[in-house]
């Protein structure tokens, strides 16, 4: 594992501000073909001559990470077959420790989400894992397990992604859902506790007693407040951003372990990424996910305290999150207790995990119904940003996460009319492309989602896992939900 930024130093920063590469990542994630010094040196050598091509350099030195560039969709494929198909480009064996990169090595075999990200992904690893379970590919999902349970023993915590630059945050932590599906799906929850109950409490202490916790309620953070590694040339070409804002580089990492980068719901203008404040927030999704943490916790070992703490959260959420006035649930300001009034999907996290009571799962329902549910499903924000976390965009997680919350209130039939939406969408570009990719258009399917800081992806892992997921209800299946 290299930290490329150090161990390349200058090369590294010179490499990301040629501007040559449309996609930083290429950089941060090439592999190494000789020792990073022995590279060093012989830029410097160069330079020494004059100025140096530094595309035939890296060319010379470098090998980007491949994808599955070779795969081409068969026209003759339902989307159930072309997800068939793809899973196997997706999936990674074993990774090698004596590679040269960016990578974490993991012991076992995982999937990858696609496209630009060639390395495996905490949350977007849950969604994955549904479709992976609706396909019986069980020992693949204990493999994935396996290789979380190995990061939070040597890392201390899941990371964001699976590359040295991730490894100062987390994402939104599904680890025990994930088990909790794992083991009813192969019909053994109690052994799925007994294996992974030490981690699954190691991870819980990880969000509970660092700077993620702030008076009892949990906030997205980052232990770096420096630029990012992977998206380096961009934010040295911002660090104009610090004067004004000194914790603007650990705000742009806290949103990126939200999974949520970026959005309108982490900006005080939304025009304006400079005014990012992501730990000024505590988060209403990733309360409830340890919510729902606290729960299985409670179930899995019989304690009273997790019990209490799941308790005292789920009250918690139900005061200061759910806004009276409007009838839904936000983010919440630190500093002052207020909310933060821009409507995500988010809100509605506070469904899946039973925050809410009936009478505000009843006017966020109506909320919802009123600012983000549309022709293709549910809008991320009611603000159009630019940012790809915002409207016109549409993503397959919130939508899952929507309607279990809808279900668990009641909520049957507008779960079903989410469902329908959202399969539909898929389907259209589908049908029209050829792929399933990241992020839809929920207003017009087949016109291009956008915003964000690449391209739109194809592959694509939680978009599979979702759509199976959802599309396996038709026979009877029951969701993952626990």
């Amino acid at each position: 594992m290299e930290h490329l930024d150090q161990s390349l130093n200058g090369l590294f920063v010179d490499l990301h501000r040629s501007g040559h590469w449309h996609d930083q990542k290429v950089i941060s994630d090439a592999i190494l073909l000789a020792p990073a010094d022995q590279i060093l040196a012989a830029y410097r050598a160069d330079l020494a001559k004059g100025p140096v091509d530094l595309k035939a350099f890296f060319a010379r030195w470098f090998r980007p990470v491949g994808g599955a560039e070779g795969y081409r969709t068969n026209q003759t494929h339902s989307p159930t077959d072309h997800i068939a198909a793809i899973w196997p480009h997706l999936t990674r064996p074993a990774d090698d420790p004596a590679e040269r990169s960016s990578r974490v090595a993991l012991p076992h075999p995982y999937v990858v989400v696609g496209g630009r990200f060639q390395e495996a992904y905490y949350w977007d690893s849950y969604f994955t894992q549904l479709g992976l379970l609706r396909s019986g590919q069980f020992d693949l999902v204990r493999n994935m397990l396996d290789n979380f349970a190995y990061a939070i023993k040597t890392i201390g915590h899941i990371p964001n992604g699976f590359r040295s630059y991730f490894l100062t945050r987390s994402q939104p932590p599904f680890f025990a859902a994930m088990v909790q599906d794992y083991g009813r799906a192969v019909g053994d929850l109690r052994g799925a506790y007994a294996t992974y109950l030490p981690m699954m409490q190691a991870e819980y202490r990880y969000f509970m007693t660092s700077q993620h916790n702030v008076g009892g309620l949990a906030r997205y953070w980052d232990t770096e407040n420096t630029p990012r590694v992977e998206m380096y040339g961009t934010d040295l070409a911002a660090e104009g951003e610090t004067r004004r804002h000194p914790d603007y580089f650990r705000d742009l990492r806290a949103a990126c372990e939200s999974g949520w980068d970026f959005s309108a719901r982490w900006l005080t203008d939304p025009a304006d990424l400079g005014t990012i404040r992501t730990t000024q927030l505590w988060a209403i999704d990733l309360n409830c996910l340890l919510l729902r943490h606290e729960e299985i916790l409670a179930q899995a070992t019989g304690k009273t305290r997790y019990v209490t703490a799941a308790n005292t959260r789920r009250a918690a959420i139900g005061k200061r999150f759910f806004d009276r006035e409007r009838g839904y649930f936000f983010d919440v300001q630190i500093a002052d207790g207020a909310v933060v009034p821009v409507t995500t999907a988010a809100g509605l996290y506070a469904l899946y995990a039973g925050a809410a009571s009936p009478e505000q799962a009843r006017r966020s329902v109506e909320w919802m119904e009123a600012h983000l549910l549309k022709p293709g499903g549910l809008l991320t924000s009611d603000v159009t940003s630019g940012q790809q976390w915002d409207a016109p965009n549409g993503w397959a997680p919130l939508q899952w996460i929507a309607i279990q919350g809808l279900r668990r209130y009641g909520y049957d039939d507008l779960a079903a009319e989410l469902r329908r939406c959202w399969l539909a969408t898929c389907d259209a570009v589908f049908a029209a492309s050829g792929k399933f990719v990241e992020k839809y258009n929920v207003l017009d399917p087949l016109a291009a989602s956008g915003g964000g800081e690449y391209a739109l992806q194809d592959g694509f892992g939680w978009t599979n896992g979702v759509y199976l997921d959802l599309l396996a209800e038709e026979s009877g299946g029951e969701t993952g939900l626990g």
